[in-house]
Order: C-alpha cells, then sequence, then structure tokens
C-alpha cells in the first residue's frame, strides 16, 4: 500500500472546548490519537494487529506547536503521517488544519513498539520502519523545547490526581492524554483563565497504572511576554518520575499590561 499522509475531516463540538469555547489540549490529543490509529489500521501496524504478536505502542514524547486553537464549531482537518526511525523509536507527525488550509497546529511524536509481558521497548518491525522511510514527506521541522537535563529540581507547587477508571487506555495503564490533562489542571484557575498554551512538549518516562494516587508539580518562570512551566509527575512517594514537560503561555490580549 502506497504511504502517504492520512486526513479526517471532522467538527469541533462544544463537549470539545472549554468554557471560552477553545479546543482542550487533552481532546486535541484523543484526535491525535483518533487518526494515528486510522492509518495504522489501513497499514496493518494496529494496536490489535500488534497484540496478537505480544507487543504495542507506547507513546515516548509528544512536542505540539498552538498558533491558533480551533474554536467549538469550527470545522477542522486533522493530518498525520510516519516521519521517520530513530533508534527504537518511530516518528508520526501531525497537523491541524482550517479547511483552506491555514495551519492551525503541528506536532511531532516518538513511539515505542513494546513487548507485552516484559514492558521494555523491541527494535520496530520491519514494515513499520518501511511504512516510515518509505516515502517523500518531509518531516516537521519543529526544535525540540524540552532540556530534561534542564529541569528545575524545586517545584513551586502541586496538585494530586488519582487514575481512575476513565483514565486507562488498551494498555492497562493511564492514557497519555490524561498526563496532558494533569500537567495543564495542576495550574492555578486565574492563570489558565488569562493565558492560552502556545507550546507544549512531554516526555513520558514510567507507566501510571489504575488506582494509583500521583501528584503533578510545576514551577513557572516568566520570560518576556511569556511564561514558560516546567511539569513533573510524580508517584505519591515521589520516587517514581512518570513524566517531566514543558508549557509555553501567552497573556490573553485583553489581560496584557499596556505599553507606556
Amino acid at each position: 500500500m502506497e504511504i502517504g499522509k492520512y486526513r479526517e475531516e471532522l467538527k469541533i463540538h462544544n463537549h470539545y472546548t472549554n468554557y471560552k469555547g477553545r479546543l482542550f489540549i487533552k481532546t486535541l490529543c484523543d484526535l491525535f490519537n483518533d487518526v494515528a490509529e486510522g492509518q495504522t489500521e489501513l497499514l496493518g501496524v494496529d494496536v490489535d494487529t500488534l497484540n496478537k504478536s505480544g507487543l504495542t505502542w507506547m507513546l515516548h514524547r509528544l512536542h505540539i506547536l498552538i498558533h491558533k486553537m480551533p474554536q467549538k464549531e469550527e470545522n477542522v482537518v486533522v493530518e498525520t503521517w510516519p516521519s521517520g526511525i530513530d533508534r527504537l523509536f518511530a516518528l508520526r507527525d501531525y497537523r491541524l488544519l482550517r479547511n483552506d488550509g491555514e495551519e492551525l497546529v503541528r506536532a511531532t511524536s516518538e513511539w515505542m513498539t513494546v513487548d507485552l509481558n516484559r514492558r521494555r521497548p523491541v527494535r520496530p518491525l520491519a514494515r513499520v520502519v518501511e511504512m516510515s522511510t518509505s516515502h517523500g514527506i518531509e518531516k516537521l521541522p519543529i526544535e525540540h523545547l524540552l532540556r530534561e537535563k534542564e529541569m528545575p529540581g524545586d517545584m513551586e507547587d502541586c496538585r494530586y490526581f488519582t487514575a481512575t477508571f476513565d483514565n486507562i487506555d488498551f494498555n492497562g495503564h493511564v492514557t497519555q492524554a490524561s498526563y496532558m490533562r494533569w500537567i495543564t489542571n495542576s495550574l492555578p484557575f486565574g492563570f489558565l483563565k488569562n493565558h492560552i498554551l502556545t507550546e507544549v512538549e512531554v516526555v513520558y518516562e514510567h507507566e501510571i497504572m489504575p488506582d494509583s494516587l500521583i501528584v503533578s508539580y510545576y514551577k513557572m518562570q516568566p520570560e518576556g511576554n511569556r511564561v514558560v512551566v516546567y511539569h513533573q509527575i510524580r508517584n505519591e512517594e515521589g520516587s517514581l518520575m512518570h513524566c517531566v514537560a514543558e508549557t509555553v503561555w501567552m497573556a490573553h490580549a485583553d489581560t496584557r499590561t499596556p505599553q507606556s
């Protein structure tokens, strides 16, 4: 089968959005997962097929650059394609577009093929390598935001969350989109009300299992007209790092301090 971009048209329903009518970042991640699943089914490397060989997909890194988040009732196109191989990682890119072709969001990701019993990554399957390298589609140029070694050791504040039934996916652990929700929901309401998320990069390090109590830490660092926030999600004891992340926020236009 010829490898190319896979596209789905969809409508941003009201329940996809926050009270200001902007698409939730968690829902954006769900939409990315949906289109990726659609293409992997066509290519014969979907989760159900891998499971028959004792394998599955797990996400290692996700980097999202947001030019403008779609609003409720908008009709958009989500597209994805396998964009390369980097050691054990199968790379996959995404774009979210208006119907007229305007790019609203772009993202890159790194996926591992994992042995279900050992919960350890294995080398990408031959057909995964082929689908990721046999086409001429360019990889999206997005420079890494997150530098794990530069992550501050001290965090500013935190919130507690529990991994409940609706957080669990086909691998029996917390969905990557739930991590994204816990990362952003750790921040104060007033901050979220007055700021817009423009970029996020997450590195997933250890699984979160059902009924786990986790702590989502953050530290804000104002940088000019933007705020960079460092994030960590740890277990209750603080001994296990589940993920690290970095987000970038801009103040809403109507909340910025006028320049003199």
